[in-house]
Protein backbone atom coordinates (compact mmCIF):
# COMPACT_ATOMS: atom_id res chain seq x y z
CA UNK A 1 0.00 0.00 0.00
CA UNK A 2 1.61 3.30 -1.04
CA UNK A 3 2.52 5.47 1.91
CA UNK A 4 0.88 8.42 0.11
CA UNK A 5 -2.59 6.95 0.77
CA UNK A 6 -2.13 7.60 4.47
CA UNK A 7 -2.15 11.31 3.68
CA UNK A 8 -5.02 11.17 1.18
CA UNK A 9 -8.75 11.53 1.72
CA UNK A 10 -10.59 8.27 0.83
CA UNK A 11 -13.98 8.44 -0.90
CA UNK A 12 -15.71 5.03 -0.87
CA UNK A 13 -18.40 3.92 -3.32
CA UNK A 14 -19.44 0.27 -3.52
CA UNK A 15 -19.60 -0.47 -7.26
CA UNK A 16 -19.52 2.05 -10.09
CA UNK A 17 -22.15 0.80 -12.53
CA UNK A 18 -22.68 3.95 -14.60
CA UNK A 19 -22.42 7.71 -14.43
CA UNK A 20 -25.40 8.40 -12.18
CA UNK A 21 -26.20 11.12 -9.68
CA UNK A 22 -23.99 9.74 -6.90
CA UNK A 23 -21.04 9.30 -9.23
CA UNK A 24 -21.41 12.80 -10.62
CA UNK A 25 -21.48 14.28 -7.13
CA UNK A 26 -18.28 12.43 -6.24
CA UNK A 27 -16.60 13.74 -9.38
CA UNK A 28 -17.60 17.25 -8.30
CA UNK A 29 -16.13 16.72 -4.84
CA UNK A 30 -12.98 15.21 -6.34
CA UNK A 31 -12.60 18.17 -8.70
CA UNK A 32 -12.96 20.65 -5.86
CA UNK A 33 -10.33 18.82 -3.80
CA UNK A 34 -7.97 18.58 -6.78
CA UNK A 35 -8.12 22.30 -7.56
CA UNK A 36 -7.11 23.03 -3.98
CA UNK A 37 -4.29 20.51 -3.87
CA UNK A 38 -5.95 18.14 -1.36
CA UNK A 39 -4.81 14.55 -1.97
CA UNK A 40 -7.66 12.06 -2.27
CA UNK A 41 -8.73 8.86 -4.04
CA UNK A 42 -11.86 6.92 -4.89
CA UNK A 43 -12.10 3.41 -3.49
CA UNK A 44 -14.53 0.95 -5.07
CA UNK A 45 -15.08 -2.76 -5.40
CA UNK A 46 -15.38 -2.63 -9.20
CA UNK A 47 -15.44 0.26 -11.69
CA UNK A 48 -17.62 -0.96 -14.56
CA UNK A 49 -17.73 2.30 -16.51
CA UNK A 50 -14.17 3.69 -16.25
CA UNK A 51 -15.34 6.67 -14.22
CA UNK A 52 -12.08 8.53 -14.75
CA UNK A 53 -13.03 9.16 -18.38
CA UNK A 54 -15.75 11.55 -17.16
CA UNK A 55 -13.41 13.55 -14.92
CA UNK A 56 -11.86 16.83 -16.06
CA UNK A 57 -8.89 16.34 -13.74
CA UNK A 58 -6.50 13.49 -12.81
CA UNK A 59 -8.46 10.97 -10.77
CA UNK A 60 -7.06 8.08 -8.72
CA UNK A 61 -9.45 5.12 -8.51
CA UNK A 62 -8.53 1.98 -6.58
CA UNK A 63 -10.52 -1.17 -7.37
CA UNK A 64 -10.55 -3.84 -4.67
CA UNK A 65 -12.12 -6.54 -6.90
CA UNK A 66 -13.13 -8.81 -4.02
CA UNK A 67 -15.51 -11.09 -5.93
CA UNK A 68 -19.22 -11.58 -5.17
CA UNK A 69 -20.75 -11.63 -1.72
CA UNK A 70 -20.99 -9.17 1.15
CA UNK A 71 -18.41 -11.04 3.26
CA UNK A 72 -15.71 -10.81 0.59
CA UNK A 73 -16.48 -7.16 -0.02
CA UNK A 74 -16.42 -6.29 3.67
CA UNK A 75 -13.17 -8.22 4.15
CA UNK A 76 -11.52 -6.38 1.25
CA UNK A 77 -12.57 -3.03 2.71
CA UNK A 78 -11.20 -3.99 6.12
CA UNK A 79 -7.90 -5.14 4.61
CA UNK A 80 -7.49 -1.93 2.63
CA UNK A 81 -7.82 0.32 5.65
CA UNK A 82 -5.65 -1.91 7.80
CA UNK A 83 -2.89 -1.63 5.20
CA UNK A 84 -3.46 2.10 4.81
CA UNK A 85 -2.77 2.55 8.50
CA UNK A 86 -3.69 5.36 10.85
CA UNK A 87 -4.54 8.64 9.18
CA UNK A 88 -5.91 12.03 10.14
CA UNK A 89 -8.39 11.73 7.26
CA UNK A 90 -11.39 9.53 8.03
CA UNK A 91 -13.03 8.01 4.93
CA UNK A 92 -16.20 9.37 3.36
CA UNK A 93 -18.56 6.61 2.20
CA UNK A 94 -21.19 7.24 -0.46
CA UNK A 95 -24.50 5.59 0.22
CA UNK A 96 -26.26 3.06 2.39
CA UNK A 97 -24.42 -0.11 1.38
CA UNK A 98 -20.91 1.36 1.86
CA UNK A 99 -22.01 2.62 5.30
CA UNK A 100 -23.20 -0.90 6.18
CA UNK A 101 -20.00 -2.51 4.91
CA UNK A 102 -17.79 0.08 6.60
CA UNK A 103 -19.46 -0.62 9.94
CA UNK A 104 -19.13 -4.40 9.50
CA UNK A 105 -15.46 -3.91 8.52
CA UNK A 106 -14.81 -2.27 11.87
CA UNK A 107 -14.37 1.29 10.60
CA UNK A 108 -15.33 3.98 13.07
CA UNK A 109 -15.72 7.74 12.82
CA UNK A 110 -16.24 7.50 9.07
CA UNK A 111 -18.35 10.10 7.29
CA UNK A 112 -21.29 9.29 5.03
CA UNK A 113 -23.08 10.90 2.11
CA UNK A 114 -26.45 9.27 2.77
CA UNK A 115 -28.38 9.68 -0.47
CA UNK A 116 -30.28 6.38 -0.63
CA UNK A 117 -32.12 5.49 2.57
CA UNK A 118 -34.37 2.37 2.53
CA UNK A 119 -37.47 4.45 1.69
CA UNK A 120 -35.88 5.12 -1.72
CA UNK A 121 -35.01 1.51 -2.53
CA UNK A 122 -36.93 0.11 -5.49
CA UNK A 123 -38.58 -2.66 -3.43
CA UNK A 124 -39.84 -0.38 -0.67
CA UNK A 125 -43.55 -1.06 -1.25
CA UNK A 126 -43.23 -4.80 -1.93
CA UNK A 127 -40.99 -6.17 0.83
CA UNK A 128 -41.80 -9.46 2.50
CA UNK A 129 -41.71 -9.75 6.28
CA UNK A 130 -38.25 -11.29 5.96
CA UNK A 131 -37.13 -8.39 3.81
CA UNK A 132 -38.42 -5.86 6.32
CA UNK A 133 -36.60 -7.62 9.15
CA UNK A 134 -33.39 -7.66 7.10
CA UNK A 135 -33.66 -3.92 6.47
CA UNK A 136 -34.41 -3.27 10.14
CA UNK A 137 -31.26 -5.15 11.19
CA UNK A 138 -29.16 -3.39 8.55
CA UNK A 139 -30.50 -0.02 9.76
CA UNK A 140 -29.35 -0.82 13.31
CA UNK A 141 -25.89 -1.70 12.06
CA UNK A 142 -25.64 1.42 9.87
CA UNK A 143 -26.85 3.58 12.75
CA UNK A 144 -24.15 2.18 14.99
CA UNK A 145 -21.49 3.11 12.48
CA UNK A 146 -22.92 6.57 11.80
CA UNK A 147 -23.03 7.34 15.51
CA UNK A 148 -19.35 6.47 15.99
CA UNK A 149 -18.10 10.01 15.48
CA UNK A 150 -18.26 10.91 11.78
CA UNK A 151 -20.64 13.22 9.97
CA UNK A 152 -23.80 12.05 8.22
CA UNK A 153 -24.45 14.36 5.26
CA UNK A 154 -27.67 14.60 3.23
CA UNK A 155 -29.12 16.90 0.59
CA UNK A 156 -32.66 17.47 1.85
CA UNK A 157 -35.04 17.75 4.79
CA UNK A 158 -36.61 14.46 3.68
CA UNK A 159 -33.33 12.56 3.97
CA UNK A 160 -32.51 14.21 7.29
CA UNK A 161 -35.84 12.99 8.66
CA UNK A 162 -35.15 9.51 7.25
CA UNK A 163 -31.74 9.39 8.95
CA UNK A 164 -33.30 10.49 12.21
CA UNK A 165 -35.94 7.76 12.03
CA UNK A 166 -33.89 4.92 10.52
CA UNK A 167 -30.51 5.41 12.19
CA UNK A 168 -31.04 7.71 15.16
CA UNK A 169 -28.67 10.23 13.60
CA UNK A 170 -29.05 13.98 13.15
CA UNK A 171 -27.62 14.56 9.68
CA UNK A 172 -26.18 17.75 8.23
CA UNK A 173 -27.74 19.21 5.07
CA UNK A 174 -25.47 20.16 2.17
CA UNK A 175 -27.54 21.05 -0.88
CA UNK A 176 -26.02 19.80 -4.11
CA UNK A 177 -25.57 22.01 -7.14
CA UNK A 178 -26.01 21.05 -10.75
CA UNK A 179 -23.82 22.02 -13.67
CA UNK A 180 -20.25 23.04 -12.98
CA UNK A 181 -19.49 26.74 -13.08
CA UNK A 182 -17.35 26.23 -16.20
CA UNK A 183 -20.29 24.89 -18.23
CA UNK A 184 -21.74 27.46 -20.59
CA UNK A 185 -25.47 27.10 -21.20
CA UNK A 186 -28.23 29.54 -22.12
CA UNK A 187 -29.85 30.91 -18.99
CA UNK A 188 -33.25 31.45 -20.61
CA UNK A 189 -34.90 29.23 -23.22
CA UNK A 190 -35.61 30.88 -26.60
CA UNK A 191 -39.29 31.77 -27.01
CA UNK A 192 -41.32 33.95 -29.33
CA UNK A 193 -41.28 37.77 -29.00
CA UNK A 194 -44.29 37.69 -26.69
CA UNK A 195 -42.34 35.54 -24.22
CA UNK A 196 -44.52 32.49 -24.77
CA UNK A 197 -44.15 29.12 -26.49
CA UNK A 198 -45.67 28.72 -29.95
CA UNK A 199 -45.77 26.01 -32.61
CA UNK A 200 -44.42 23.22 -30.40
CA UNK A 201 -44.09 22.31 -26.72
CA UNK A 202 -41.38 19.79 -25.92
CA UNK A 203 -41.35 18.13 -22.51
CA UNK A 204 -38.36 16.13 -21.27
CA UNK A 205 -37.68 13.56 -18.57
CA UNK A 206 -34.21 12.16 -17.87
CA UNK A 207 -34.06 9.22 -15.47
CA UNK A 208 -33.54 5.52 -15.05
CA UNK A 209 -36.82 4.09 -16.35
CA UNK A 210 -38.05 2.23 -13.29
CA UNK A 211 -41.39 2.22 -11.47
CA UNK A 212 -40.39 4.76 -8.80
CA UNK A 213 -39.73 7.41 -11.48
CA UNK A 214 -43.48 7.62 -12.18
CA UNK A 215 -43.26 7.92 -15.95
CA UNK A 216 -46.66 6.22 -16.00
CA UNK A 217 -48.07 9.23 -14.14
CA UNK A 218 -46.77 11.47 -16.92
CA UNK A 219 -48.35 9.34 -19.64
CA UNK A 220 -51.79 9.09 -18.02
CA UNK A 221 -51.86 12.82 -17.26
CA UNK A 222 -50.84 13.79 -20.78
CA UNK A 223 -53.39 11.37 -22.23
CA UNK A 224 -56.11 12.95 -20.08
CA UNK A 225 -55.14 16.41 -21.33
CA UNK A 226 -55.04 15.19 -24.92
CA UNK A 227 -58.46 13.52 -24.73
CA UNK A 228 -60.17 16.40 -22.91
CA UNK A 229 -62.95 18.44 -24.52
CA UNK A 230 -60.28 20.92 -25.59
CA UNK A 231 -57.35 18.65 -26.56
CA UNK A 232 -53.89 19.80 -25.58
CA UNK A 233 -52.80 19.40 -29.22
CA UNK A 234 -55.37 22.02 -30.24
CA UNK A 235 -53.44 24.54 -28.13
CA UNK A 236 -49.90 23.45 -28.98
CA UNK A 237 -48.14 20.64 -30.87
CA UNK A 238 -46.72 18.79 -27.87
CA UNK A 239 -44.08 16.08 -27.49
CA UNK A 240 -42.69 14.10 -24.53
CA UNK A 241 -39.12 12.81 -24.78
CA UNK A 242 -37.83 10.35 -22.19
CA UNK A 243 -34.10 9.69 -21.95
CA UNK A 244 -32.64 6.81 -19.96
CA UNK A 245 -32.58 3.06 -19.91
CA UNK A 246 -34.50 0.73 -17.63
CA UNK A 247 -36.72 -2.31 -17.30
CA UNK A 248 -39.99 -0.40 -17.63
CA UNK A 249 -39.52 0.90 -21.19
CA UNK A 250 -41.45 -1.86 -23.07
CA UNK A 251 -44.39 -1.68 -20.68
CA UNK A 252 -44.48 2.12 -20.86
CA UNK A 253 -44.35 2.06 -24.65
CA UNK A 254 -47.35 -0.28 -24.63
CA UNK A 255 -49.11 2.05 -22.19
CA UNK A 256 -48.52 5.07 -24.44
CA UNK A 257 -49.99 3.13 -27.36
CA UNK A 258 -53.04 2.01 -25.38
CA UNK A 259 -53.60 5.62 -24.26
CA UNK A 260 -53.48 6.82 -27.85
CA UNK A 261 -50.46 9.10 -27.44
CA UNK A 262 -47.60 6.92 -28.72
CA UNK A 263 -47.07 9.23 -31.69
CA UNK A 264 -46.23 12.06 -29.29
CA UNK A 265 -44.03 10.11 -26.85
CA UNK A 266 -40.51 8.97 -27.65
CA UNK A 267 -38.33 6.75 -25.44
CA UNK A 268 -34.71 7.37 -26.42
CA UNK A 269 -33.08 4.82 -24.10
CA UNK A 270 -29.47 5.50 -23.22
CA UNK A 271 -28.16 8.67 -24.85
CA UNK A 272 -24.66 10.11 -25.16
CA UNK A 273 -23.74 13.42 -23.54
CA UNK A 274 -24.04 15.13 -26.93
CA UNK A 275 -27.50 13.66 -27.55
CA UNK A 276 -28.60 14.64 -24.05
CA UNK A 277 -27.49 18.22 -24.60
CA UNK A 278 -29.53 18.29 -27.82
CA UNK A 279 -32.61 17.10 -25.91
CA UNK A 280 -32.14 19.76 -23.25
CA UNK A 281 -31.54 22.37 -25.93
CA UNK A 282 -35.03 21.96 -27.40
CA UNK A 283 -36.94 21.31 -24.15
CA UNK A 284 -39.45 23.79 -22.71
CA UNK A 285 -40.51 21.84 -19.58
CA UNK A 286 -38.70 19.22 -17.49
CA UNK A 287 -40.79 16.51 -15.77
CA UNK A 288 -39.58 14.83 -12.57
CA UNK A 289 -42.45 13.51 -10.40
CA UNK A 290 -40.26 10.78 -8.86
CA UNK A 291 -39.51 9.99 -5.24
CA UNK A 292 -35.83 10.75 -4.76
CA UNK A 293 -33.46 11.99 -2.13
CA UNK A 294 -32.61 15.13 -4.05
CA UNK A 295 -32.94 15.44 -7.84
CA UNK A 296 -29.97 17.12 -9.50
CA UNK A 297 -31.63 17.01 -12.96
CA UNK A 298 -34.12 19.62 -11.73
CA UNK A 299 -31.27 21.94 -10.75
CA UNK A 300 -29.52 21.39 -14.08
CA UNK A 301 -32.73 22.08 -16.00
CA UNK A 302 -33.29 25.35 -14.14
CA UNK A 303 -29.68 26.34 -14.78
CA UNK A 304 -30.41 25.84 -18.47
CA UNK A 305 -33.47 28.08 -18.21
CA UNK A 306 -36.00 25.19 -18.35
CA UNK A 307 -38.86 25.21 -15.80
CA UNK A 308 -39.60 21.98 -13.93
CA UNK A 309 -42.50 19.94 -12.62
CA UNK A 310 -41.53 17.82 -9.62
CA UNK A 311 -42.94 16.05 -6.58
CA UNK A 312 -42.59 17.27 -3.02
CA UNK A 313 -40.97 13.88 -2.35
CA UNK A 314 -37.93 15.03 -4.33
CA UNK A 315 -35.57 16.63 -1.85
CA UNK A 316 -34.70 19.51 -4.16
CA UNK A 317 -38.29 20.74 -3.80
CA UNK A 318 -37.20 22.19 -0.43
CA UNK A 319 -35.72 25.17 -2.28
CA UNK A 320 -38.22 25.39 -5.15
CA UNK A 321 -41.55 25.96 -3.40
CA UNK A 322 -41.81 29.70 -4.02
CA UNK A 323 -40.91 30.20 -7.67
CA UNK A 324 -42.86 30.29 -10.93
CA UNK A 325 -40.03 28.24 -12.40
CA UNK A 326 -41.19 25.12 -10.53
CA UNK A 327 -44.55 23.38 -10.19
CA UNK A 328 -44.49 21.15 -7.10
CA UNK A 329 -47.15 18.48 -6.64
CA UNK A 330 -47.83 16.65 -3.40
CA UNK A 331 -49.77 13.49 -2.74
CA UNK A 332 -50.75 10.56 -4.93
CA UNK A 333 -51.29 10.31 -8.69
CA UNK A 334 -54.56 12.24 -8.48
CA UNK A 335 -52.50 15.41 -7.98
CA UNK A 336 -50.48 14.87 -11.16
CA UNK A 337 -53.11 15.96 -13.69
CA UNK A 338 -53.81 19.42 -12.19
CA UNK A 339 -50.07 19.95 -11.67
CA UNK A 340 -49.33 18.98 -15.28
CA UNK A 341 -52.03 21.34 -16.51
CA UNK A 342 -50.63 24.18 -14.38
CA UNK A 343 -47.02 23.57 -15.47
CA UNK A 344 -47.98 23.51 -19.15
CA UNK A 345 -50.09 26.66 -18.78
CA UNK A 346 -47.13 28.46 -17.19
CA UNK A 347 -44.91 27.56 -20.13
CA UNK A 348 -47.43 28.33 -22.86
CA UNK A 349 -48.24 31.67 -21.25
CA UNK A 350 -44.59 32.41 -20.43
CA UNK A 351 -45.28 33.10 -16.75
CA UNK A 352 -41.91 31.77 -15.59
CA UNK A 353 -40.08 34.13 -17.95
CA UNK A 354 -41.64 37.08 -16.16
CA UNK A 355 -40.33 35.89 -12.78
CA UNK A 356 -36.74 35.94 -11.51
CA UNK A 357 -34.93 32.63 -11.66
CA UNK A 358 -34.47 30.94 -8.28
CA UNK A 359 -31.13 31.11 -6.48
CA UNK A 360 -29.54 27.69 -6.88
CA UNK A 361 -26.69 26.02 -5.00
CA UNK A 362 -23.44 25.38 -6.86
CA UNK A 363 -21.23 22.31 -7.00
CA UNK A 364 -18.40 24.26 -5.37
CA UNK A 365 -20.56 25.36 -2.45
CA UNK A 366 -21.69 21.80 -1.87
CA UNK A 367 -18.18 20.34 -2.14
CA UNK A 368 -16.74 22.91 0.24
CA UNK A 369 -19.38 22.18 2.87
CA UNK A 370 -18.87 18.42 2.54
CA UNK A 371 -15.09 18.80 2.91
CA UNK A 372 -15.56 21.00 5.97
CA UNK A 373 -18.02 18.57 7.59
CA UNK A 374 -15.51 15.76 7.00
CA UNK A 375 -12.78 17.88 8.62
CA UNK A 376 -10.70 17.47 5.49
CA UNK A 377 -9.84 21.17 5.19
Amino acid sequence: MPHALTHARPIVISEIEQLGGAERSLLALSGWLHLRGHAHYLLTYVDHCNLAQYATHPLTIIELKPGPGARRKTASLKQHFQQRGASRYAPLVSGYQPALHATLAGLREFHCLMHDTPALFGDHDHRSLRGKLRISLANRIVGWGLRSGGAAIVTSEFLRAECRGDFGVEAHIARMGGLGESVSVPRIRPVNPAGTVDRQLRMLSVCRIEANKRVDWMLRSLAALQHAALPLSSRVDWRLEVAGKGSQIPALQEMAASLGISGRVHFHGFVSDEQLEALYDRAHLFLMPAIQGYGIPAIESLQRGIPVLLHRQSGVSDILLDTEWATVLAGDESTMLPAMREAIDKVIEGRHHRAPQPTLPSEDQWAERVAQLCRWV
